[in-house]
């Protein structure tokens, strides 16, 4: 779930993207984001503060780079990748 959704705001475009953006990393790594974490309150905050699954090694660098833009933290409409 995308960190502003967690801090109680509404599902918008970027909450898509940030979702976007751990599908693609599910895609690189073929396990589901955070498989080795409780899904817990304690993840809800870590994802809060920043936390995102670690880059497979081997990802493309264009492709790491969009999945980043995606995760990112504070995202604001004129920063989303289109």
């Amino acid at each position: 779930m995308a960190p502003e959704v967690l801090r109680g705001k509404p599902y918008t475009k970027a909450a898509d993207i940030y979702s976007f953006g751990i599908i693609m990393w599910e895609m690189t790594s073929g396990v589901p984001a955070f498989h080795n974490i409780p899904h817990d309150l304690n993840l809800s905050l870590n994802i809060c503060r920043g936390i995102r699954p670690e880059i497979i090694e081997g990802t493309m660098p264009e492709y790491v780079e969009l999945m980043k833009r995606c995760w990112d933290n504070n995202p604001e409409k004129d920063q989303l990748p289109m």
